[in-house]
Formats: structure tokens, sequence, C-alpha cells
């Protein structure tokens, strides 16, 4: 039997470990605390002493430049980079463990969407997720606080920046609760573009974070972008002449149609491209719905879209590419409907462009995942299919260079610079220079004929291909299958006047 002296003996001792461990682990505790109070003090002087910022980094052609952090833990290319219709200019700062602790971001949309601040905020509040609009206000850009932003813009305007400060406390039921302050600004500005700005970190310094944000602000610059004006101004006069002007002379009255065989650096035959380019304003239902005496005849919606065009290209290698296109347009271009199928490598895909009345542009992928994204495009945007008509309207202008918005078949906008060249030595009456300012690096020279038709390209990729103007004979016979196959799809596609929903083109 145990004597009970021991007893009162062993819980003492048992009472004096436990108490013991519970004074260590609350010094533990207290020391972790104390440790990252420690760090994120440190992180923070550090910070503050790394806001170092760089000279203007320039967007090529856009008349607008900005300032970032650089330097002093702060990483970034100091260049603007093109993705999903946006040019983007970043700055992240790293802690001593490599993770990214804050971001600065200024990103230059080339077609936005015309939203309200407070739908944006609101917008801006929902991707992050559980979090809270705190603040919010607006910086007039030329209120001679000392800010060049304005400076020389269109018709004198000042534009406004509107800003919100956004507050997130929630860090997700994996981890700590993570203090989480953004300061998010948009500033509308012509031809619709929009300049946005994000600073964001996760040290909790608010001042701090507010203090980024004014500086990239007050180091903005922005122009008139005189280039865009000049653009802008070519695809009205292009939409005012009628779509219909630029194809076929009154005298023949036919469909314009073009065939090139796609050679590669070495001369060799690798492909072929062939687009016709039509005005139908009497289709056989408009023609049976005519009136007969001779009262004004009121066009269904679809009878307005009078401008078609296809496109077809194949090039021929391991993995065989090829693309089909048809497009209906309106004459003023004003509204359009744009349909492709390609294959390749990569698979298959599918896309429909359409533009309505009030000059919103919505892109459908199909795919395994169905994508819809809209766009307000800008007034110096033209489909790449009708890329031919600004050379034309620029022989009738005064402009040898200009600046516009290619609209391509999977709806990705490129400006790109487009320059009249000498054609001193060449077998053409005029040359052109396409160069898309994607950074990339790539570039096109048209050569165009007495008849104002491209005679031949010179296309400088990842690799150099050349278009040779042929006839439909010559595709033919380097390319008997797809050749034939192509040529009976474009009777049938002008014979019906417009694809079904579902049908192959």
């Amino acid at each position: 039997m145990q004597n009970p002296l021991d007893a009162d003996m062993l819980a003492l001792s048992m009472n004096g470990t436990y108490e013991t461990r519970n004074r260590w682990f609350d010094k533990i505790a207290f020391f972790s605390l104390f440790i990252v109070v420690v760090v994120i003090a440190h992180f923070i002087v550090v910070l503050r002493s790394a806001i170092v910022f760089s000279e203007p980094i320039d967007l090529n052609c856009a008349g607008l430049s900005a300032c970032i952090p650089a330097g002093n833990g702060w990483q970034s290319e100091k260049q603007w980079r093109y993705q999903q219709n946006t040019f983007t200019l970043d700055s992240f700062f790293t802690s001593g463990s490599g993770g990214v602790t804050a971001i600065v971001s200024c990103q230059y949309l080339l077609a936005a969407t015309k939203a309200t601040p407070k739908e944006l905020f609101e917008e801006k509040a929902s991707e992050i997720g559980g979090s809270t609009i705190a603040k919010t206000g607006q910086i007039e850009m030329g209120d001679g606080s000392g800010l060049s932003f304005a400076k020389g813009l269109q018709n004198g305007s000042i534009p406004t920046l509107h800003w919100a400060y956004i507050k997130s406390l929630s860090g997700g039921s994996q981890g700590p609760t993570m203090l989480f302050d953004m300061f998010f600004g948009a500033v509308q500005l012509p031809n619709n573009r929009r300049l946005d700005i994000e600073v964001y970190q996760t040290a909790g310094d608010t001042n701090l974070t507010e203090e980024i944000f004014k500086s990239v602000t007050e180091n903005l610059k922005f122009t008139d972008n005189l280039l865009l004006d000049a653009g802008s101004k070519i695809v009205a006069e292009i939409k005012g002449k009628g779509l219909d002007s630029f194809l076929s002379s009154p005298e023949d009255g036919q469909d314009r149609e073009s065939f090139f065989l796609i050679k590669d650096a070495r001369g060799r035959t690798v492909g072929f491209t062939m687009e016709v380019l039509g005005s139908h304003f009497a289709t056989p239902q408009v023609q049976a719905a005519r009136p007969q005496n001779g009262d004004a005849l009121e066009l269904a919606p679809e009878a307005q879209l009078n401008i078609l065009a296809m496109s077809f290209y194949y090039i021929r290698g391991r993995y065989d590419q090829e693309q089909a296109t048809f497009f209906q347009s309106d004459n003023n271009l004003k509204e359009f409907v744009w349909r492709s199928k390609t294959s390749g490598p990569s698979g298959r895909s599918s896309a429909e462009i359409v533009l309505g009345k009030d000059g919103i542009m919505t892109i459908k992928e199909f795919g395994r995942r169905d994508k819809e994204k809209d766009y307000r495009i800008s007034p110096a945007a033209i489909p790449d299919v009708l890329g031919e008509f600004v050379f034309s309207q620029m022989l009738d202008s005064h402009w040898k260079e200009i600046l516009v918005d290619i609209i391509e078949t999977d709806g990705r906008i490129t400006p790109a610079l487009v320059s009249r060249t000498d054609v001193a030595g060449e077998e053409a009456a005029y040359v052109f220079r396409v160069e898309p300012l994607d950074g990339r690096g790539f570039f096109e020279q048209v050569y165009l004929d007495d008849q104002r038709q491209v005679s031949r390209r010179l296309l400088q990729q990842k690799n150099a291909y050349t278009l040779e103007r042929t006839i439909a004979e010559n595709i033919l016979r380097e390319f008997p299958e797809q050749g034939s196959y192509i040529l009976q799809k474009k009777d049938k596609i002008l014979e019906q006047d417009q694809p079904q929903e579902n049908s192959e083109y």
C-alpha cells in the first residue's frame, strides 16, 4: 500500500512540472510572437527605405510613361508586357525568405468597357475575396499639383483618377488571418483606353501602401497619341465611304478574290491562302421581299450585313495547320459577325466575334471551357480581314504613318504601326510596313500594285515567310486535295450568303 505522504509529494512534483512546462510554452509563444513582430517591423523599415523609383518607362507609341519601384528588394523587368489586350508594367518586393510581399502594377487597357468607378471598385474587391472598400476618392490629374499626366490631352480635357482603399482580413481556413491592403485607381483615357493602378502589400502598413500609390500616380505622364488619332481618322473615312467602295469598280461588280502561295525562307512552297471579299446587296431573300409598287424596302437585320468575306489558310507540315473564317458586316462597319475555326498541333478551336450597335464587341471562344469577354473597341479598330482598306485610304490621305488596333480572328486586339515606305528598287507601286506593337518584334512588308491590290507580303515572325500572289489553278496543282475542297466551299458559302450557326465552313 502506497504511503499517503509519498502520494502528496508525487502530486506536488507533477504540478510543478506542469507549471514549469506551461511557463516554457508561454515563453516560446511570446518569443515567437516577438520574432514575428520584429520581422514585420524590419520588413516595413526595409520596404520604406527601398522606395526608389525607376526612370520613366515609356509604352511604345502610346504617349504614356510610368515610374515604378526598382532596386533594393524591388524586382521588375522595367518594360511593358502585352497580354490579353492589356499592357502591364509590374514591380515586386520579396522578403528575405523569397516570398512576394508587395506588388505594384500599372495596366493599360486597349478596349475598356465603360464601367462606373463604383462598379470597378466592387469588381476588384470581389476578385480579392473577403474584402471591404474602406475608403474612396478622386484625383484631378491636372489640378496644378505638379502632375504632368494631362499635358496635351484632347480638347484640353483633364482626366480624373478614381481610387479606392480595399482592405481584407480574410486569410482562409488553412492559415492565420492575414491583413491585406490594396489601393486601386482607374482613369478613363481617350479612344476607349483606360489606365489601372494597383498597389498592395501584406505587411499591414496602410500608410506605406498609400505612399507608394501616390508616388506612382504623381509620376504618370500622358500626352495625346497623335498616331492613334490619325488611325481613328483613317478608319472613320473608310466607314464613311462604305466598305463596298473598296471592293470592286462599278464596271465589273465582281467579288474580289485573292490567292497566295506561302513560301518559307528557303523558297519552298509550304501552304496557301485564299480570300474572297464581296458586296451582296440583293440576296435572293431580299429580292423576293422587294415590293412591286416601288415603295421603299426596310431590310431585315440580317440583310443589312451585306459585306461578306471568307478566308482560308493552310500550312503543310508534320502537323498541318488550317483556319477558315467567315465575316459579315454592314456597309459602314457599325456591326459585324466573324466566325472562325482553327486546327493545328494544339488541337481544334473555334470562335465568334460580334460587334453590336452599342460599340461592344463580344468574343466567344468554344472549347472544353467556353469563354466570353466584352470589349468596347476604339475608333481606330478594324478587323484584320479588312486591313487592305487601310492602305488604300492612306494613299488618299496625307498620312504617312498611323496607329490602328488590328482585331484578329480570336479577338486579340493588337496596336499596329502602319507606315508607307520608299518603293525605290521594288517591283511594286506602293509599299507599306506593318509593325505589331505587342513586343514580339514581328513585322510585315506589304506590296501593292497600281490597282492597290496586294501583290506580295513578307512576314518576319519566328520564321520568315513570303506570300506571292497566284491564281487558283496553281493552288489546285500544288495542293490538289485541299485546294479542291476549299474552292468548293467558297462557292457554297457565297451561294448561302451566310453560314448556319453550327455549319462547317
